[in-house]
């Protein structure tokens, strides 16, 4: 935390790639659960985490959609991080992610808003498991 009390996306940034550093054993089956979204002509840093039990949006270092991360970074200040911005990183360094290009950005919109709204995606879901 800063001495402000509040976490800047640089603080977050820094202490994620800190805690990585220091995760030895991490599930590798959680760090396959993460999509880079990319779209075709625009230049954006959006992942999902496509969870058992709902899926996030996720910033690398800044944002996720997740409870925790609203409740305990966002609402409470207890923490400058959820678990899914470690373990993007980690999936990241790690290469162990899947990336889905996509050809619109209303596909990425549609995505994001089912991501918000339903906590799940089945488009990102059609687009991975239908190629």
């Amino acid at each position: 935390m800063s001495t402000a009390g509040y976490c800047s996306a640089r603080d977050s940034i820094r202490k994620v790639l800190e805690v990585s550093k220091t995760v030895g054993v991490v599930d590798e089956q959680a760090l396959r659960r993460f999509v880079k979204v990319n779209v075709q002509g625009a230049d954006l840093n959006t992942w999902v985490y496509m969870g058992p039990s709902g899926d996030y949006v996720i910033v690398p270092g800044v944002f996720c959609s997740c409870s925790d991360f609203t409740i305990r970074v966002v609402g409470r200040r207890e923490k400058c991080y959820c678990k899914h911005l470690v373990e993007q990183v980690l999936s990241e360094k790690r290469g162990l992610y899947r990336v889905v290009d996509l050809g619109s950005f209303d596909e990425y919109v549609k995505i994001l808003n089912e991501v918000f709204t339903q906590n799940l995606t089945s488009t990102l879901r059609k687009k991975l498991y239908t190629r």
